[in-house]
This record gives C-alpha cells, sequence and structure tokens, in this order.
C-alpha cells in the first residue's frame, strides 16, 4: 500500500491577491478574480499586515472548498 503524501497548505502572506482584473468597479460586491469584497479592495492600502493575512486566510479557505 503506497502512503499519502500530504503537502503543506500554501503558505499565507500579506501580499496582494489583486490580478488587475477588478470586477468590483463593475457593481460586484466580491471581486470574481482575487474574491475580495468590495470593502477589502478600498481598504487594503490601510490595513495591517495581519488583516491582509486574515483576508487572504479566507481566500484560501474559500479556494480550497470549491
Amino acid at each position: 500500500m503506497r502512503a499519502m503524501s500530504l503537502s503543506p497548505p500554501p503558505l499565507v502572506t500579506a501580499a496582494s491577491p489583486c490580478t488587475g482584473h477588478c470586477t468590483t468597479v463593475l457593481g460586484d460586491d466580491v471581486c470574481r478574480t482575487c474574491l475580495r469584497t468590495f470593502e477589502e479592495v478600498t481598504r487594503w492600502v490601510e490595513m495591517t499586515d495581519d488583516e491582509r493575512c486574515d483576508v487572504n486566510q479566507r481566500i484560501a479557505n474559500l479556494i480550497r472548498k470549491t
């Protein structure tokens, strides 16, 4: 029987998840490309690194569920 190798979850940083194709300007509550809310997009530059990491962790959890 082959042992399964579990890879560690990706490192969550404070880096912006922006891909340059924001849809919140089109009226979406959540950007379709980076998955941040309108408030998260507009407040990003004001957020602390911990707040940014929290947003990125929420996004990572959403991606894992799909």
